[in-house]
């Protein structure tokens, strides 16, 4: 009785295992490569629609600076998600698009702006005198 060795299966198994592999690793890049396009398009747009909305007295206002000065500094000035829930519609999704093209962006969003830093400063000020 001859038995046939198992290992060209083993091996034709583990070469097909690795391919798939790879052709999912290079599907996700492309997504990554298509997201990033994507918000670097619109994100200028959702940036200057917040800060347009920030530089404003209202509370819609208010919310808008706080999203913009999460993601400027996050740690001095964390996100309450709730507030999300309290700003239009067309906010609410300039505000996620900011967020997301934060993550995917090559420069941080306000060096986008004219003068973005004394913009963020500006709103850190109003803000930090609200709390008082």
């Amino acid at each position: 009785m001859t038995t046939q060795s198992s290992m060209p299966l083993v091996t034709q198994r583990l070469r097909e295992r690795n391919r798939e592999a790879l052709e999912a690793m290079i599907a996700a890049e492309e997504e990554a490569n298509k997201t990033s396009t994507r918000l670097d398009e619109q994100g200028p747009d959702a940036l200057q629609r917040l800060v347009q909305v920030a530089d404003g007295d209202s509370g819609q206002s208010h919310h808008c600076r706080r999203v913009l000065l999460s993601v400027y500094n996050g740690t001095a000035w964390p996100l309450d998600p709730t507030r999300l829930r309290v700003i239009d519609r067309d906010l609410q999704a300039a505000a996620l698009t900011l967020i997301e093209w934060s993550i995917y962006a090559f420069d941080e969003p306000h060096t986008y702006l004219n003068n973005g830093e004394q913009v963020m400063q500006r709103f850190a000020a109003i803000e930090q005198q609200k709390e008082q």
